[in-house]
């Protein structure tokens, strides 16, 4: 009976990590990279599934400026010469864990420049100064569709959760 039970839990445990995690990125790192930055990683996940589906070898069209943008995040490489101080170059962007982690730092200089809402969200994809404002409803709109979706399945989750009988801790 416990092997049935053990068999079980590590079914869930795949399950859910499968849910949460787009491509092959690692929840500590979606972790980590909101922590940093105090972003919700599901927030995180959730523009770099609109962004790239979860395909850390994403690569953008180029862009009108001749910028591309890369990896899971789909971060632009005019952030390239500020991120080369940090010792982070392109080839870098195509981590998943250095992508959610630039991802956060763009989207806080955001959350800086316009407050923690929606239209930090919006520059996170169209940049500061943009003033299509069509195009960054339409990404927000999405967007939240996708954070809500994870939000829900973080719930029926938790919820599903076994809880341990008492006395039971730690075996």
């Amino acid at each position: 009976m416990k092997r049935d039970a053990w068999r079980w839990f590590s079914a869930l445990l795949f399950i859910a990590a499968a849910l949460f995690l787009p491509g092959k990125a690692k929840a500590s790192c979606w972790e980590k990279a909101g922590n940093d930055y105090g972003i919700d990683p599901l927030l995180l996940k959730a523009i770099a599934w609109k962004e790239s589906h979860g395909w850390s070898g994403a690569i953008g069209p180029k862009l009108k400026d001749g910028n591309r943008a890369l990896g899971l995040m789909q971060i632009n490489t005019i952030h390239l010469p500020s991120l080369a101080r940090f010792g982070v170059r392109r080839e870098h962007l195509f981590d998943p864990c250095t992508s959610q982690k630039v991802g956060a730092w763009v989207l806080s200089d955001c959350i800086q420049r316009f407050g923690a809402n929606w239209k930090a969200v919006g520059c996170y994809y169209a940049g500061p100064a943009s003033t299509n404002v069509v195009a960054q409803v339409a990404y927000v709109r999405d967007v939240k569709r996708f954070y809500e979706g994870y939000r829900r399945q973080a719930l029926e989750l938790a919820s599903k959760a076994p809880v341990p009988a008492a006395g039971l801790e730690g075996n």
